[in-house]
């Protein structure tokens, strides 16, 4: 992560540079997308940090959920800040837009240094797996097709096309926009209740089959974040089954259970001696 960020500021920092002598829309906004970049790194990382705090009684689930609300809270806040501001910029540099640039020539050095900075973070997190690793790789490739779409600004209004500062910014502002609105709701379908695919109730029910339960009905399996799973669930088992017996079916199972299938980090089994559905929907 450290890494990454280094590679962020020091892209932004150019970017900033560049603007500063160009005076180009189009720079600033992907300065800007820069900016957003950073933040959500930084947030990602501060709220990873935060979300492995251990459980506690108001939370006996965890702390996982703080990724997706942060996330949330930051993806409304550029939706409705940063996207607005720049297309409402960029709309006005179409309407009036400015005569003569200057320093086109530094801009588009500074933007290409920018784009060969940015494929390289690519490439440093193309093969690593983790959730903050794709991320950080989405990003990349995100802030790469916004330097890119800046470039193409820069080329446009130097061979006398200046509206194109306008029409780069809007593009920049889009790529915002779409970003923001992708992080919104992979975040918030969390925070609504969202349970497994029905392929995992087949494999739990498969698995538990497996291990001598005559039935499995009435799972309930929901997202506590997006690496962890709260499974409830009941399991057929014999009428004449002794207490001792059960209760060590249940710890067993369960513990099987979070072996076999590393997501479930909290799961509830109830027994009973008759056979239901398999999904428990309220």
């Amino acid at each position: 992560m450290k890494a990454i960020l280094a590679i962020y500021f020091i892209t932004l920092a150019i970017k900033l540079v560049a603007y500063l002598f160009s005076n180009t829309t189009a720079v600033l906004a992907d300065s800007l997308h820069s900016v957003v970049d950073i933040l959500l790194l930084i947030l990602l990382a501060m709220a990873s940090k935060a979300s492995e705090k251990s459980a506690d009684e108001l939370h006996p689930m965890g702390h996982g959920a703080i990724k997706n609300i942060a996330s949330l809270t930051m993806s409304v806040a550029f939706i409705t800040v940063l996207a607005f501001e720049l297309f409402r910029e960029g709309i006005n540099k179409i309407l009036n837009p400015i005569k003569n640039y200057s320093n086109l020539e530094i801009a588009l050095f500074a933007e290409i240094l920018v784009l060969a900075l940015l494929l390289f973070a690519a490439v440093l997190y193309y093969r690593r797996k983790g959730i903050i690793n794709r991320t950080v790789l989405l990003e990349s490739l995100n802030d790469s097709l916004s330097t890119l779409a800046a470039i193409i600004g820069i080329i446009a209004i130097s061979l006398g096309h200046t509206v194109f500062d306008g029409i780069a910014t809007i593009s920049i502002a889009t790529l915002i926009a779409i970003n923001s609105i992708r992080l919104f709701f992979e975040n918030a379908r969390f925070l609504i209740g969202l349970s497994p695919p029905e392929e995992f109730y087949c494999e739990v029910e498969k698995f538990c089959m497996d291990k001598g339960i005559k039935g499995v009905h009435d799972m309930l399996a929901l997202y506590t974040d997006e690496d962890s799973i709260h499974l409830d669930m009941h399991v057929t088992v014999e009428r004449n089954m002794s207490v001792e017996e059960a209760d060590k079916l249940v710890e067993d199972l369960a513990e099987e259970l979070k072996n076999k299938f590393p997501k479930i980090k909290h799961v509830s089994i109830h027994l009973c001696s008759h056979f239901g559905d398999r999904r428990k929907i309220y």
